[in-house]
């Protein structure tokens, strides 16, 4: 019986290795019309042929090399979401055999054309149609790199753009997060830069509304301030400072606001703590002389000050140009004189003793 069983599992080991040679030469007759298919610029059926030799494939550098010939496939006849499934594959299940660097920049290199707005076709056989097209997946591709490498060149800028469309698709607190990330992991980059201002906005337009505990207003006024610290040559400091003002505003009225429901409820004492409270922290918002007049009525021994602090401006500068001076005195502009004349015709100054003449290019050189 023990010789019965041992000859019966023998038996099942030459069958398993004859399968084996069956499927590698088939593995290899796949790989083979592939590469023919490919030379003959048919990457369609190029990409097909590979995914079949790795499917028959039984050792893992066979199905390896298939699937590498299967990413340059379908990168040639332009498929990025089933190149990019195919890159992962190839990082998860044969990571021995991947070369890292450039798959994931290649990785990169997709997330920008989805972000540039490049689309797989919907269905191959009526790729002709141009709004036939599928999905947008450039936050799922940015994610994925950067999930992969996080401190790559390309890291701080994919980052970046991975914050906007987040912003962009509703995803407020997860498009905040990335840029926190990027003020901590790239502190010296250009992009360093956009995120502290993108940051300090986006906090700053969640604590206009929903702030209970002032903790968005907080957070944007510590990002703004070590902005302007950081960069204090920075073209947007006028911004920022105005920006900083009108969140002190929004502080101010949000406490002048609890003072309301605590006067309003018959709590003078609580009432008046958030109201000294704005003349201590926001003495130059406007909330801040409301407060000071509510104090008399409910405080009958609180004494103002006597002088009231400056302000800042709420409105951003803008710099004033100086118009050009005219160098000619233009006669006609196209389109008059029935459409006459293609250009604007100056006065030459002709037969004028007193004027110099203006070319007709209107830079007024003098002859």
């Amino acid at each position: 019986m023990d010789n019965c069983r041992r000859w019966m599992l023998v038996a099942v080991f030459l069958v398993g290795s004859f399968a084996l040679r069956a499927d590698d030469r088939e593995a290899t007759d796949s790989y083979r019309l592939g590469r023919e298919a490919y030379e003959k610029e048919d990457y369609r059926t190029a990409s097909k042929r590979f995914e079949d030799a790795e499917l028959y494939a039984d050792s893992a550098v066979v199905k390896s090399n298939a699937l590498r010939a299967r990413i340059a496939a379908l990168q040639m006849c332009g498929l990025p979401y089933q190149e990019f499934e195919a890159i992962e594959r190839m990082l998860t299940e044969y990571p021995e055999y991947a070369d890292f660097v450039s798959l994931i920049d290649r990785e990169y290199a997709l997330a920008k054309m989805y972000d540039d707005g490049v689309r797989e076709p919907a269905f191959w056989s009526l790729r002709w149609i141009p709004w036939l097209v599928g999905d947008d997946k450039s936050i799922e591709i940015y994610r994925k790199a950067l999930e992969r490498a996080p401190f790559s060149e390309r890291a701080p800028q994919a980052r970046l753009r991975l914050a906007y469309l987040l912003d962009q698709k509703g995803e407020v607190k997860e498009s905040l997060a990335e840029l926190r990330r990027i003020i901590q992991e790239f502190p010296d980059s250009p992009e360093c830069e956009l995120a502290y201002l993108a940051l300090g906005n986006g906090l700053f337009e969640l604590s206009r509304r929903g702030d209970g505990d002032a903790r968005y207003a907080r957070e944007a006024y510590d990002v703004f301030r070590e902005f302007q610290n950081k960069y204090p040559d920075a073209p947007e400091n006028d911004f920022v400072r105005t920006i900083l003002a009108q969140s002190r505003d929004i502080q101010a009225e949000r406490l002048l606001t609890i003072a309301d429901f605590y006067e309003s409820s018959g709590r003078r004492e609580a009432a008046e703590r958030y109201l000294a409270r704005i003349l201590k922290e926001f003495p130059d918002t406007g909330a801040a002389a409301d407060s000071e007049r509510r104090l008399v009525e409910l405080d009958k021994s609180f004494v103002p000050d006597d002088f009231q602090v400056g302000a800042e401006p709420r409105l951003q500068r803008y710099p004033a140009y100086k118009l050009p001076e005219e160098s000619g005195k233009l006669l006609i502009v196209p389109g008059r004189g029935n459409r006459k004349y293609l250009l604007p015709v100056y006065d030459l100054g002709l037969g004028k003793k007193d004027d110099p003449p203006a070319v007709a290019t209107g830079k007024g050189e003098a002859k």
